[in-house]
């Protein structure tokens, strides 16, 4: 008989190190056990709703699809199978029986020049406060139940809310170049952030075409900007290089809300940063 994914007693908080990988297009990848094996490289990645397997990883640990579905890519539609892990762990703590899709990650490994085991997604990630420590390299998960903060006071602390129950994009309130409150997904397995062509010509923005640039599902087509300012709240980031892409229109489509952008990597890197999906809350720190 299967349960419901878990989160298991103890402990009620880990912390592990992170590495930058990938260069020119950096993601975040870490140390993650699988059936209690491993530890495999997984993408740390809050835009991807559900966990993702390599097909080679699958195939090693004996998990075996159950069924498929069609999943969501910034290259559009594919269809990945589905099957269910006994354990996945990240530091000290984990969940039990939980689904995972399993997709083939070759052309983002070949991107980073670095292999790839997986994806560690929204359905492992939203049971934890999730702390991002650029400056040490450390990612912090708790269980904001079980686990008081008594840091200092973030610069920001906003509501964020899921696009759609299926497709659990994280969004918030975003200004660029003192224009807005646009709505952006917060993607920690974006290396660019990304706005689309629409608010490129709504606030000016002059965009140059750069070729093709790897997802999970196809290389896309893209163009290169500059704003003057990314903000959240009173956290800013200037003269950020941005990425304009049709695919965010199809990605609105999909999710069913209107997505303006994405703040990922290149924006998030200047603070600390906090998820905490229990309680809906974002929050930024100096670093």
């Amino acid at each position: 008989m299967s349960h419901p994914p878990n989160v298991r007693a103890a402990p009620a908080a880990a912390r592990v190190s992170f590495r930058v990988l990938g260069g020119a297009q950096p993601l975040l990848v870490v140390p993650v056990r699988v059936n209690e094996r491993g530890p495999f490289a997984f993408i740390l990645d809050s835009g991807a709703g559900t966990t993702l397997l390599t097909p080679a990883l699958a195939e090693s640990l004996g998990v075996e699809s159950t069924g498929t579905k069609q999943g969501q890519t910034a290259g559009g539609a594919v269809e990945v199978s589905l099957a269910a892990v006994e354990s996945l762990g990240l530091g000290d703590v984990s969940r039990s029986n939980l689904e995972v899709a399993i997709l083939d990650l070759g052309r983002i490994s070949q991107a980073i020049g670095a292999p790839l085991d997986g994806d560690l997604g929204y359905n492992f990630l939203k049971d934890f406060r999730l702390t991002i420590d650029f400056q040490k390299s450390e990612l912090r998960l708790e269980d904001p139940k079980r686990c008081e903060y008594f840091g200092p006071a973030p610069l920001v602390e906003l509501p964020m809310r899921l696009a759609h129950p299926a497709k659990p994009l994280i969004l918030i309130e975003v200004f660029a170049d003192d224009r807005g409150p646009f709505q952006f997904a917060v993607d920690t397995g974006t290396s660019m952030s990304t706005i689309s062509p629409r608010l490129a010509r709504d606030l000016g923005v002059s965009a140059q075409p750069i070729g093709n640039v790897t997802t999970g599902g196809a290389a896309i087509a893209l163009s290169a900007a500059r704003l003057n300012v990314l903000r959240i709240g009173p956290a800013a980031v200037r003269d950020l290089d941005v990425l304009v892409g049709d695919f965010l229109e199809m990605l609105s489509q999909a999710v069913g809300n209107q997505l303006d952008g994405i703040v990922g990597y290149n924006f998030l890197r200047h603070f600390r940063v906090a998820i905490d999906s229990p309680n809906e809350s974002f929050s930024l720190f100096c670093p």
